[in-house]
């Protein structure tokens, strides 16, 4: 909507000061009238007005039938005058009239948004005029704000400062609506914290191929594909009991747990019931002290197993730094600690669940 003033419009700024003019103007007529005719016998030009009036017809008087709908018009309109313009804002008027805008529809309406929130006309709602924000140096930063954060509303160079020093702009502290004068208060780190394709995954080099029983104990074997040389002999199998260290990888055996499940079996066109082993060993990395559970698979269809889904995060503030992570990691953000919950690919895409070292809040970084 597009208001309408009396700025550029002579007889609209000074509408007041005209109505008082010619007001003025009437009243001295009708004194120079009314002295004029001083002379004169009132009662009896009033006697010869009536026999006149009484000796015409309606028609000749010019006088028509009373209309109550336009008597209550006008009592209303008296009451509370429509108003068509806005005092000027310059302020030459002393009559204070009601604002009034004008409306796409082009009918002049109350520019009270508040009262008239749309055009009684057309139903058009009207626009909110924006309060006038002030930005004397241009740099994104309100002079109020500046003004009350202690910062000079007269400098550009102060929006690209960090005044607390906590790794953020004081442009950035503002539109995060934090405190640039407090180093406790300020946007997240996470919002600068992002995930490099690709996930990188570690593999085992083994799998669990089956247990056989001890006096007391289990003696789990291994198997690890890529040093079976049957022209040498060498099997690539391996053993340790409970207790014992898996040497070479690094891995202790912790405990074995022996489990059997009914599965569906497709053959002969049907599908049948069957008894599938599906027994776990529990192993522990002694590097990190990691818990890795393998189920039981045959040495015929090795499919080794992902014990860690490692992601790139890229930190860019302050200048870039990258960390290599996997769960259970811990990385340090402007002094800040965050422990990475879990990684997963997801999609084409990743996720990286981290976790605020002294609030406990989870949040969930996510791959565009």
């Amino acid at each position: 909507m597009i208001s309408r003033t009396g700025k550029d419009n002579f007889l609209v700024a000074h509408y007041d000061w005209i109505v008082l003019g010619v007001g003025v103007l009437a009243l001295l007529g009708a004194a120079a009238f009314y002295v004029l005719t001083i002379g004169e016998d009132p009662e009896a030009e009033a006697d010869a007005a009536v026999a006149s009036a009484a000796s015409k017809k309606p028609k000749e008087t010019g006088v028509e039938k009373f209309d109550l709908f336009a008597f209550s018009a006008a009592s209303h309109l008296a009451k509370s005058p429509a108003q068509i313009s806005e005092v000027s804002e310059r302020g030459e008027s002393f009559l204070a009239s009601e604002k009034r805008v004008k409306c796409k529809c082009g009918k002049a309406i109350s520019g009270d948004v508040k009262a008239v929130p749309k055009c009684p006309y057309c139903g058009e709602a009207q626009e909110v005029e924006k309060a006038v924000v002030l930005d004397a140096d241009g740099d994104g930063l309100p002079d109020e704000w500046e003004k009350k954060s202690g910062l000079n509303p007269g400098d550009a160079a102060d929006a690209a400062q960090d005044r607390d020093g906590d790794g953020f702009t004081n442009l950035e502290e503002f539109l995060a609506k934090t405190d640039p004068a407090d180093p406790k208060d300020h946007p997240d780190y996470l919002d600068s914290l992002k995930i490099q394709l690709p996930l990188k995954e570690t593999y085992l080099p083994f799998v669990f191929c089956g247990a056989q029983q001890l006096p007391g104990s289990w003696r789990c074997e291994f198997f690890n594909p890529k040093k079976r040389n049957p022209k040498r002999g060498i099997t690539g199998l391996f053993t340790a009991k409970i207790g014992e260290e898996l040497k070479d990888y690094g891995y202790v055996v912790k405990s074995y747990e022996q489990k059997k499940e009914m599965r569906s079996i497709k053959g002969g066109g049907s599908q049948q019931k069957k008894s599938v082993d599906v027994s776990e060993v529990t192993i522990e990395r002694k590097s990190d002290g990691k818990v890795v559970k393998l189920v039981v698979q045959p040495k015929t269809s090795v499919k080794l197993p992902a014990i860690d889904v490692q992601a790139t995060l890229v930190y860019e503030r302050g200048g870039v730094k990258t960390f290599d992570v996997v769960a259970g990691e811990e990385i340090d953000l402007n002094g800040t600690k965050y422990k990475v919950v879990l990684v997963k690919g997801v999609g084409t895409g990743a996720e990286v669940t981290v976790e605020h070292s002294i609030s406990g809040k989870k949040t969930v970084i996510k791959t565009p």
